[in-house]
């Protein structure tokens, strides 16, 4: 019988929704083996009661993992880790895209066009839709360099969009300044925790502010927990904002035990640092330095805290563009 709560701790007050906590923590307890494939998770039911959250919450939690491949739900027995036969397995996003194209080039031959036509119009109508989102005007508001270094890298390849990056702190410290400037953008994203607080500090300018929940990827989590209890962790980051996001990050992950030192310095203060540490974790902008300074004979782990947009999110964000491209 499966425990009504294995493990799961949700943080009601974070601003991050409740489903992506739920799915994320899952998600890490299967990626770390703590859950393995056979575990039978609670119902729906009991583990919204144990968790205090709507049944609708866990559902959807579920429902996502099951579209990942994650877990398996068999009627009349429950929801299961899922394990390595095929047949568990629920098609992912890139199959069924392919069945979509399979659709669009069965209707393309009924109406005459072959698959050489096929291919140049969709290429022509993806160029397009590609050069109208250039034309989107958004802004990033992050609460760390570490942030904005991250939509800025990655989501431009994913959307095309150029991106304006704001400092939630700069915001904080002087609305007025820059309302006007924010308020003229077709779209201005900030993750979950931050939106209402935005969308105070803009007003009276009715700004749309979209949130998305960005976390460390899994598999940086995953790195992270494996690690021996009681182990020093040297953090070292850019920003004091982006470290505190990471230890929240991992102890919403259920990741304690841990004695995280961290640190902002530069190259001449760290020797020490990494001297006194097992592992060391370590953002995306700072890793070649870091890399420098730790000698091949330590053997020390050095893991890259790389960011990631929820899926969900992803999704979202597009839907979003794609509308702002149809209103202009």
């Amino acid at each position: 019988m499966a425990a009504k709560n294995p493990g799961l701790d949700l943080n009601h007050k974070s601003g991050i929704p409740l489903y992506i906590q739920l799915k994320q923590q899952i998600s890490t307890f299967i990626s770390a083996q703590v859950w393995e494939p056979g575990f039978k998770l609670p119902t729906e039911r009991e583990l919204a009661a144990s968790l205090g959250i709507s049944r609708n919450t866990v559902s959807a939690a579920y429902k996502e993992l099951e579209i990942e491949g994650l877990l398996v739900s068999l009627q009349g027995r429950g929801t299961f880790v899922a394990g390595d036969s095929s047949e568990k397995e629920k098609p992912g996003r890139k199959s069924r895209l392919l069945k979509v194209i399979d659709l669009a080039l069965g209707e393309a031959a009924k109406l005459g066009f072959g698959p050489d036509d096929f291919l140049s119009l969709a290429t022509a109508r993806a160029l397009e839709q590609k050069e109208s989102l250039a034309a989107v005007n958004l802004a990033f508001v992050g609460t760390s360099q570490e942030q904005i270094s991250y939509f800025q890298r990655e989501l431009l390849p994913q959307t095309g969009v150029k991106i304006a990056p704001f400092f939630m702190q700069e915001i904080r410290n002087n609305p007025q300044a820059v309302q006007e400037t924010l308020a003229s953008f077709d779209l201005v994203v900030t993750t979950f925790p931050e939106v209402d607080e935005l969308q105070h500090l803009l007003q009276p300018f009715a700004t749309s502010v979209l949130g998305v929940a960005l976390d460390l990827e899994l598999e940086t989590i995953v790195q992270i927990a494996r690690l021996p209890k009681n182990s020093t962790l040297a953090l070292i980051t850019s920003s004091d904002a982006f470290a505190s996001k990471v230890e929240k990050s991992l102890h919403h992950s259920g990741i304690n035990g841990l004695n995280i030192v961290r640190s902002t310095e530069n190259s001449t203060s760290l020797d020490s640092i990494i001297a006194k540490a097992d592992a060391i974790a370590v953002s995306s902008e700072r890793a070649a330095e870091v890399l420098s300074l730790v000698q091949e004979r330590d053997c020390k782990e050095i893991i890259e805290l790389l960011y990631r947009i929820d899926q969900g999110s992803l999704n979202m964000l597009h839907c979003y563009l794609m509308d702002l491209k149809n209103k202009t």
